[in-house]
């Protein structure tokens, strides 16, 4: 997966650049120390039929999560919204009825991101439906680096020599074994800065180590 998409940023590369599209400078190296932790909630977990609700980002400067610097949209929502999505991230129809339409929000969110490393829980799910809906608005999908707290954590605890079948995944189990409040559960805001501060306590714990 990793190889199709480093692929296929190559082409959208070159093809922003003969188009000399002005999103061409999201594909140049970052040369920064600050991250975006990214959720973006969504009608479905699945990929191919889930819809956008919000986007939710926040900045990581070194082992600060600047809260101050964050970006919280919430999308016009689609005609079928499934009553179990708002059971699951409590977003109405009349919350998201000021919303933004998403080709807006996109230009936004793309906007805030620049060419920054991204770093969320599970964040493969997230891209995968971002692109499924930046390609034909933009011609392209994320290229941005980013960084997975789910293989993060994975990784710290066969180093402190779990086995796989004693690792818990989840979320909240995460959050639990590092110490870390959850701050608005199913929200995208809440959940992007919960999983920034996972990251920098992830991170801080293997600096630590060494």
């Amino acid at each position: 997966m990793m190889l199709r998409r480093r692929l296929r940023r190559m082409k959208d590369h070159w093809q922003l650049r003969r188009e000399n599209s002005p999103w061409v400078n999201l594909f140049q190296r970052y040369q920064g120390v600050e991250m975006v932790s990214l959720d973006i909630e969504t009608t479905s977990l699945d990929v191919a039929q889930a819809q956008i609700l919000s986007i939710g980002a926040v900045i990581i400067k070194g082992s600060r999560v600047l809260t101050s610097e964050k970006l919280a949209l919430t999308i016009v929502p689609p005609e079928d919204l499934p009553y179990e999505s708002v059971k699951v991230h409590k977003l109405r129809r009349m919350d998201l009825d000021q919303g933004l339409p998403l080709a807006e929000a996109l230009d936004q969110f793309l906007a805030f991101v620049g060419n920054r490393p991204i770093v969320g829980y599970n964040i493969g799910y997230d891209l995968a439906v971002l692109d499924r809906f930046l390609r034909p608005a933009f011609g392209f999908g994320l290229p941005n680096a980013c960084v997975d707290i789910m293989q993060l954590f994975r990784r710290r605890a066969f180093m402190s020599g779990a086995a796989e079948h004693q690792i818990n995944l989840t979320f909240e189990a995460i959050a639990e074994s590092l110490d870390v409040p959850i701050l608005g559960r199913h929200t995208a805001l809440g959940d992007a800065t919960t999983a920034a501060i996972l990251y920098v306590r992830l991170k801080s714990n293997s600096a630590a180590a060494k």
